[in-house]
């Protein structure tokens, strides 16, 4: 192989590889805010026990101010990319006491 093929495939790697490198970046950056609304829905559902009263996580909700709708459940809301969000759902008994939890991603 000559001098100037060498150089040439050596460049062509190095082009190759910022061209992958930069795609992977803004794939990442993407799909980060969804990863992560997920991961704050989760756990913000576990952090919420069975039986437990829905007053206490109605007020860490307002504090981090993510909205919710009342009637025989509770959606704490948690923001993605543009319209996607991760949402907790909580069912709630007439004394407000939490009887089940449910922490999914929907995209829109």
């Amino acid at each position: 192989m000559s001098g100037s093929r060498k150089k040439f495939a050596f460049l062509f790697g190095k082009v190759a590889f910022v061209v992958v490198a930069a795609l992977g970046a803004i794939l990442a950056c993407l799909s980060y805010p969804n990863w992560s609304a997920e991961r704050k829905a989760r756990k913000f559902c576990d952090e919420i026990d069975v039986g437990s009263d829905i007053s206490l996580a109605i007020e860490k909700a307002k504090d981090k101010k993510s909205f919710y709708g009342d009637d025989q459940g509770y959606t704490f809301y948690f923001p993605g990319m543009v319209f996607d969000k991760a949402v907790c759902q909580v069912s709630v008994d007439a004394n407000r006491k939490v009887t089940s939890k449910m922490s999914e991603m929907e995209y829109d």
